[in-house]
């Protein structure tokens, strides 16, 4: 099973001793940390997307709705307006109706 493992890399294994088994403890420790955490992290990092991409998906929405309520209160008080100048209008004609009346009487 482990012949491919020359007689030099068992002797440096073996020298090795203590330290290289808690090394890979250690490593094997990290690995199921990361193998847990890094897929709770992933998920994580996927519904913040989401939730990025529907704030997204609203605030386009509501652009679009701020324009149409813009371009609806401009059309409004341009009807207001020329409503304003139109009756401007008939009271400067009857200001003038009525100047000429009493023009007539004195």
């Amino acid at each position: 099973m482990l012949s491919w493992l020359s007689p030099q890399i068992w002797q440096a294994l073996i020298q090795a001793g203590g330290g290289l088994l808690i090394a890979l403890v250690i490593l094997l420790g990290l690995y199921r940390l990361a193998d847990k955490h890094g897929t709770q992290f992933i998920a994580a990092q996927q519904a913040q997307a989401v939730a990025m991409g529907k704030q997204a998906e609203s605030m386009d929405e509501m652009k679009s709705s701020i324009k149409e309520f813009i371009g609806r209160d401009n059309s409004e008080h341009r009807e207001i307006l020329i409503l304003q100048k139109m009756t401007i209008g008939k009271l400067s004609g009857l200001e003038e109706r009525l100047n000429g009346r009493e023009k007539g009487k004195i």
